[in-house]
């Protein structure tokens, strides 16, 4: 039983050694040679697939680099596009607070600064703004409210004890009198158009109104002082046959980028 397991083993040595004899003896060199001719193929093609798997694990190895590289400098510009927009605030914030506290000193009135909190409506033509200072900070309805150079940007409509809500310029509801700075010195009544500009009614037909007149509040009525700047006129409408013209007046200020504010106590 053992001799019959081991023999396909001693065929096998006993080949083996007849083939090195063989070989030695040179009897066997031309099968050598045809066997090697017939498998160089064979073998180029598996070491070109070698070369290639090879080839195509380095590219593999080295698009996973430059993934986790490039995510790597993105990360890096994101952190920096945020440091960047934080400065600019910081910035931004300083150069409204050092004109707010050039107009201070430019004119008599008090004024309370405060930030907007809130915005309390998402129509255009009907915007209104909450700032964080009101009843205990010594602000009341009616009081004016102006940007850091001291343009008028609307008016307390409400007040609470530590907040406060502001009706716009442009808000059709927020109404000032108003004076223009020409020959003249037009008076009328200003408010909002569509939340976009504003328009100042019931100016008589009879007085010459040009484009870049500037308009001001005429401290007539209210608690609203005279000489805020509430923006040029734009436009002109006026018909032969009214009794009134109308002047379209755009505020020099960006309505959508509030966030220092200051209420105005005569």
């Amino acid at each position: 039983m053992k001799l019959g397991k081991q023999k396909p083993f001693l065929i096998f040595f006993l080949i083996l050694i007849a083939l090195i004899i063989l070989h030695y003896a040179k009897v066997i060199r031309p099968l050598e040679r045809f066997l090697l001719y017939i498998s160089k193929p064979i073998a180029g093609s598996f070491y070109n697939s070698s070369l290639k798997t090879n080839q195509v694990y380095k590219q593999s190895q080295n698009d996973e680099d430059f993934l986790s590289t490039t995510k790597a400098l993105e990360d890096e510009v994101a952190s920096l596009v945020i440091a960047k927009a934080n400065y600019q605030e910081v910035i931004d914030e300083n150069r409204r607070l050092k004109e707010l506290l050039g107009f201070i000193n430019e004119n008599e009135f008090k004024l309370v600064l405060a930030a907007v909190v809130a915005n309390e409506s998402l129509e255009q033509e009907n915007r209104d703004l909450t700032i964080n200072k009101g009843a205990l900070d010594g602000l009341s309805s009616g009081l004016a409210v102006v940007n850091e150079q001291g343009i008028l940007i609307g008016k307390i409509t409400e007040v609470k004890d530590s907040i406060s809500k502001i009706c716009l310029s442009i808000n059709p509801d927020c109404e000032f009198a108003a004076s223009m700075q020409n020959e003249d010195r037009t008076q009328g009544l200003t408010s909002g158009n569509l939340g976009l500009t504003i328009k100042m009614n019931y100016i008589p037909q009879l007085e010459k109104i040009s484009l870049g007149d500037l308009v001001i509040t005429s401290g007539l009525g209210g608690r609203i002082p005279r000489g805020l700047v509430i923006g040029k006129v734009t436009e002109v409408n006026s018909e032969n046959n009214e009794v009134w013209q109308e002047a379209i007046i755009e505020a020099p200020l960006d309505f959508n980028n509030l966030t220092v504010v200051s209420a105005v106590i005569p």
